[in-house]
Order: structure tokens, then sequence, then C-alpha cells
């Protein structure tokens, strides 16, 4: 810790003075100055310039040397601490040290000096409740963290003090009274209630959102800049879990009441501190059971809730928090969705709203997840399968409506093995195939997994249908030609895969298959939907002279009319072939 020499300076001659000194050795008759930085950085006084002898050309010199005299003349410290002069912001270590130190700092200080630069001595009050001081996210705890804090107008005028102004402190900042005058503890409130006193506070850099508020909640951790708000506000609840059981800290609503922000997945922590601005009411229950603690996973925040299912398949998820509108009876609950393909991984859901029950569920071990990339990460499980689920048929020919799969040629993976079957979706037997619905899948990219041939009874006309691997590792690709069934070495070599969903033609079939994935148990399974548009064989050179030897013979019957229409179809034939 670095402490400034309040003096005696000769004036004229203000080369500040400035100790480094650590542990026991630190005195405990220093005060401590809480201001807001200039504009322009580089105007304030920084440990460089303490050290180069050139803070007097500074445009904030002023400031320190009130601060300096208002210490040592008026109250008769001898050591004054300053955030721009006490610490090497050059140095990440020594600035990691100083933030996670700082709420000590404070706190330890015989006296806070707050010095309001925006507050003019002649005002009616309404400056002092509009100050920017209060909206800024350092000085929190620079509010709380002392015991004795006095407020000063920008010509270093006396306000007031803490206790002597709560009220109006209370109604600006609505942290109560009994917090401020240090009745009760600041920890005694709930994780909600501090953060909501956080909410509409800003600060310069987006990450000191979540590091100003490290004393606040007793934790410590590395300063990361470049991290981003988001992320340094994770981190933060994370160390906050790892101290406390307080699940107030999942009492928060999303921020934009937007439509979005219902039917987006989220996780169960807060993105910033604004979330909690309407929750600062909740508190947490003393008894939580044996549940395990929360802690960060790999795959979410893992976590034991008591659930309930709605109709919709939707979850309630109960926090060991009352209801305030109900007198404090009752849960707090948040809305939950399980995500797809798994049987304990969840995500919240309408977090523009909290939920309230009379019971909570049963208790369910779960991983609610965090973090949803927003690019399509590769769905890969340890076996894929393909399972034909429906045949249709299109045609205006009612005698071409039947089909039927006369035929498999399949990848040597073949049918799933008899020990570890996929499990199918949907297991009766249909009608129209004479081979296996479920063929586990070659995931190679463009390996054919299977070709199947369906034929039509009436001609006995047929097709190729091919199903195999896409271009990728987690998509699939179809064909279909009209050729006769070969080895699957051949049918390889022809095998071009498309993507699934749009029509396929052959000679006298039009093709398409739709697929879904459906996950179950570890295994995805590909449903395969296929529609068939029948064509009928084109008519022969007999059946058009047919057709118009029909058109003029005269409407006899028995073999008179078979022998006419004979002759006539003979002439015409004679005469089409001159």
């Amino acid at each position: 810790m670095r402490l400034l020499k309040t003096g005696p300076y000769i004036p004229g001659q203000e080369k500040l003075e400035i100790i480094q000194i650590w542990g026991k050795d630190v005195p405990s008759d220093y005060a401590i100055l809480s201001h807001r930085w200039s504009r322009n950085p580089d105007d304030e006084v920084l440990l460089q310039d303490v050290q180069n002898g050139t803070s007097h050309t500074k445009p904030a010199f002023q400031k320190v040397m009130k601060a300096i005299e208002r210490a040592r003349i008026a109250d008769g410290y001898q050591w004054l601490w300053i955030d721009t002069c006490c610490i090497d912001k050059s140095s990440s270590v020594e600035l990691s040290e100083a933030i996670n130190s700082m709420y000590t700092y404070y706190k330890n200080a015989k006296k806070c000096y707050a010095y309001l630069n925006d507050v003019s001595t002649n005002n009616d009050g309404s400056e002092f409740q509009n100050s920017a001081w209060w909206s800024r996210g350092w000085t929190l705890q620079e509010l709380l963290a002392p015991e004795r804090v006095e407020f000063y107008t920008s010509s270093w005028e006396l306000l007031g003090t803490k206790s002597g102004l709560s009220a109006v402190i209370s109604e600006k900042t609505h942290i109560e009274e009994d917090y401020l005058a240090g009745i009760l503890p600041v920890q005694h409130a709930s994780i909600a209630k501090r953060m909501s006193w956080a909410a509409p506070r800003q600060t310069t850099r987006e990450e000191d959102l979540a590091y100003c508020l490290l004393g606040i909640f007793e934790v410590n951790m590395a300063m990361l800049y470049g991290e981003g708000e988001r992320q340094a506000f994770m981190r933060l609840q994370e160390e906050i879990m790892k101290t406390s059981e307080d699940q107030s800290i999942f009492a928060w609503i999303e921020a934009d009441d937007s439509a979005s922000a219902s039917s987006t997945c989220h996780g169960l922590l807060a993105d910033k501190p604004k979330c909690f601005a309407h929750t600062g009411s909740t508190i947490s229950y003393s008894e939580l059971g044996d549940y395990n603690p929360s802690i960060m996973t790999a795959r979410g925040l893992h976590t034991t809730l008591p659930l309930t299912q709605k109709p919709d398949g939707s979850y309630i998820a109960t926090l060991s928090c009352p209801v305030s509108s109900r007198g404090y009876n009752d849960y707090l609950a948040v809305y939950l969705q399980r995500l797809l393909g798994s049987s304990n991984q969840f995500a919240r859901v309408n977090c523009s709203k909290l939920a309230s029950v009379t019971e909570p569920g049963k208790p369910q071990a779960l991983y609610v997840r965090q973090n949803f990339p927003n690019f399509t990460t590769r769905p890969i499980y340890p076996s894929h399968s393909f399972q034909i689920h429906s045949l249709q048929v299109h045609t205006d020919h009612p005698e071409l409506q039947t089909y039927r799969i006369v035929h498999a040629v399949h990848s040597p993976f073949g049918t799933p093995e008899p020990h570890q079957p996929p499990q199918p979706l949907l297991t009766p037997q249909k009608p129209w195939t004479d081979v296996p619905l479920i063929y586990k899948m070659d995931k190679t990219p463009g390996a054919l997994t299977v070709a199947l041939q369906l034929r039509r009874p009436h001609d006995a006309e047929s097709f190729i249908l091919m199903l195999g691997a896409g271009t990728d590792l987690d998509t699939v690709g179809v064909d279909a030609r009209s050729l006769d069934a070969g080895s699957l070495e051949q049918m390889q070599k022809v095998f071009v895969p498309r993507a699934p969903g749009a029509w396929m033609e052959t000679a006298l079939h039009r093709v398409r298959v739709d697929v879904q994935a459906r996950v179950r148990a570890g295994q995805k399974v590909y449903l395969v939907a296929v529609e068939v548009d029948a064509l009928p064989r084109p008519p022969t050179v007999m059946a058009v002279l047919g057709d118009v030897a029909d058109l003029v013979v005269p409407p006899v019957f028995g073999t008179e009319r078979f022998a006419t229409r004979a002759g006539v179809a003979d002439k015409v034939r004679r005469l089409w072939s001159r």
C-alpha cells in the first residue's frame, strides 16, 4: 500500500512525498479520498508525477492539495490515500492487488472525503442528489466501506456526513439507512439486494462494473481487462457462489423486456448488475437442506433445484427464496427448458419474469447451460443411424399407388449390432418394406450407408434410394437413381450426396427425402420420410395405334369389334411406315 504524506510542505515548493508499506506497518490513522476522475485521465496527478516532482503541472493538483490540507490541518492525519497517485497503474500486478484490496483501504480509513466537483456551495440540495458521483460504480464501495464519510462541494465546503444525510442518500441510492449507518453490515444484505445497489451505476471500463464489487461481496479474483463486461460479471458470480449459498443470486430478470428476452435461452447467472434492478427485495431462506453447492462446469452451472413440469413441457425451478409480495411466504421460481437430446441439461427461458410456487417440486441435480454460442457446433454422437420412417406416394394413376422396399445394400456397419441396437423412435414394422428399417451410419463425409431398391408391383419399375453422409461429419446426403441394385462399391461410385428436401428426378419417378434428427440415450437417429411422385411408362407404338383404332372403329362388341380394331390398326401402321 502506498500513502501520500500530508506535509508539512513549503508553499510554492510542494514536492509531494509518498511511501510504500505492507501489512502491519500500515498506519491506522490515515484519511482517504473519494472522487471522480477527470474526463481526461492525464489531467490527474499520477504516481509518476509524484515521483518525478511534476505534480504541480497537472490540472488536478489543486484537488490533491485541498485534500491534503483537509486531512492535515482540519483533522490532523499524517497520511492520505488517493487512487490516482497511490497505485502504479503501469503494473498489472499492483493494479490487481489494489483493486482486490480497495474495499479494505476504505474500510480501514479513519475518514473518507467525498469530493463532488459538480456540486456548488450555494445549492438547494438538488445538485447533491443529481451529482454524477452517485452514478459511478467505484463510489458504491467508497460510500459503504468507510465508517465516516464527509461530502464536500467543488470549493471544498462541507455539505454534510453520511450519517447526517442518510435519509437523502437512502432515497437516492435505495440503500436502507441501517446499512449506511453501519447498524447492519453490508454482508447482511442478500446477494440480490447488493446487486440492485450497483444496478444503475456505470464505469468507464466495462469490466470494472464487476471488479468494483469485489469487496462488497468479500471475494477476490484476477483482473483481466479485455474479457468484457459479461465475462467479468460471470467470474464475479462464480466466486460469490464459492462462499455463499444465497440463491437470490438466481433471482434476476432480463433488463431487456423485449419478446426476444422471453424466447432466448439463457443461463442461471445474470449478464450484468442491471438485471437485479427490480429484484433487490429478494432474500434467501436460511436452510437449503442437503443440496450440494452450485458450481460452474463445462456443461454449465451444476446445481440442485426442485423441478415441476408444466403442460407445455417447460419446467418451473424453485429457488430457496420467499416471495416478498406474498408477505415473504411461498417460493420464487425461474422457468427452465430441457435441452434437446439431454436428460439433465437445461436453459433458463422467459427471463423477463420470475414465477412463484406454493409447494416446490422434487429436487433434481441438473446442469444449466450458461453459454449458447452464436455458431453451430458439430453435434456428433457415438452412433448415428437412419430410420426409414414413412413412405408416401403421389400419382394420378391408381395402379401405381403401391411401392415396396424390396432390397437393401448396406455398409459394413450394417444394421445395428444385436447387443447394442439404436432405439427406434417408432417401432412397428411397416407393411411396405421387406428389409430392416434402421441402418447404422458411416459418418465419413461422402460415405454411402445404404442403397434401397423401391419397386412398384404394377409394372415392376424401380429406383434406387441412397442414404449416407453429407460433405461434413454432422450432415446427411441423399441420392436417387434409375439403375439396378449392385454392390455397395458400385453404388458408392455413383452416389452424389445431396441435401435432403429437394426433388430428385429419375426415369419414372420424382423422389424427395426429408430428414429430421432426433437424439435418444446418447444416439442420433435420422428419421427418413420418403415421398414418391409416380409417373407411368411412356406409351408404346402399338398402344398408340390401338387408341387411334378405338376412335374410328364403330361401337360394336364381341369378336367382330376386335377383328375390325386389329384391321384398322394394321392399316394405320402400314400407312405410317411409308
